[in-house]
């Protein structure tokens, strides 16, 4: 008698590939937002943003990979701890890197939260257009 564990690949190993295709695209579409934030002259702060919070989704996306890998494996009660522990910590980082914007006016605050949506987009984008490039 075969379990359904033993039918599908060690740790969801399939995900690494798919996360790196997603953040080549995170890092086009962070770089066309801050074109889009020329037009309003240039800043430092605008492309410091982009970069940090494209960085920062990318970084929190290889962790939830990473996660979900070890989760995988784990008992139900194991995994969802994971799970939590993992949303936490990325929502901590965000937080934190936010609040350091704010406060020193280094960062535009803008430029760090809105690459955070873009897995959203690019995923949905992915769906309604039928690519099932991801």
């Amino acid at each position: 008698m075969s379990s359904d564990t033993e039918n599908r690949p060690a740790g969801g190993a399939e995900l690494m590939p798919l996360v790196g295709k997603l953040c080549k695209a995170m890092a086009a579409a962070a770089c066309v937002c801050f074109l889009f934030t020329l037009i309003w002259g240039f800043e430092l702060r605008n492309l410091l943003g982009f970069a940090v919070g494209g960085a920062n989704a990318c970084a929190g996306m290889y962790y939830l990979a990473k996660t979900v890998q070890r989760a995988v494996d784990q008992d139900k009660k194991r995994a969802k701890r994971l799970m939590l522990s993992c949303y936490g910590l990325r929502l901590a980082v965000l937080t934190a890197l936010c609040a350091f914007g704010f406060l020193t006016g280094l960062l535009s605050v803008v430029g760090i939260i809105v690459p955070q949506l873009f897995p959203r987009i690019l995923l949905t984008f992915d769906h309604i257009l039928g690519i099932n490039y991801f």
